[in-house]
């Protein structure tokens, strides 16, 4: 059997998306795809991936609150507070995916999970479909990635052009 994560495993503040011991690398393109992507879009892909597989929802996507702890400078646990995570699991195959995120984002959860699944599958098919469906995610973010270089580049300070001045304290009485 499968071992999945449980809801405090997730309270570690990380899009977590597991299933499967093999990695196919689907799983951290969607993690970085799915932060650009919108709700309308997310539902697409859902809607585009579920008919290429009898994906069955274990668990529909619900909210909980999980602990967030850090390690203070010295290693310490300390308990910074609580929060709100999205948490789904799917079966495909008899292999089943979980998925969690952070914050009220239930069409991420469901996508995370059924993207476990199908890794944890090994279905061929629907992981090159996936691939497919993340690719148009992977280059919009890519082109805000590239906005917001240009945007900061913009607000660079370069210090060597600057003149070098010289100041006069012989006015201040030293």
């Amino acid at each position: 059997m499968d071992k999945r994560e449980t809801p405090a495993d997730a309270g570690r503040m990380r899009l977590a998306a597991s299933g499967s011991g093999r990695s196919t690398g689907l799983k951290a393109r969607l993690l970085v795809a799915v932060s650009v992507a919108g709700s309308e879009e997310l539902e697409a892909m859902l809607d585009q991936l579920w008919p290429m597989a009898e994906f069955r929802v274990r668990q529909a996507p619900r909210t909980g609150l999980v602990m967030v702890t850090v390690r203070d400078p010295f290693g310490t646990p300390f308990h910074l507070g609580e929060a709100l995570v999205s948490e789904a699991e799917v079966d495909l195959d008899g292999r089943t995916g979980y998925g969690a995120v952070c914050g009220d984002e239930p069409e991420q959860a469901l996508l995370l999970a059924s993207v476990a699944a199908a890794e944890g599958s090994g279905r061929a098919d629907v992981l090159a479909a996936i691939g497919a469906l993340i690719g148009p995610l992977e280059a919009k973010g890519a082109g805000q990635a590239a906005l917001s270089s240009k945007l900061a580049a913009a607000t660079a300070v370069r210090f060597e052009s600057m003149k070098k001045e010289r100041v006069d304290f012989g006015s201040l009485g030293g």
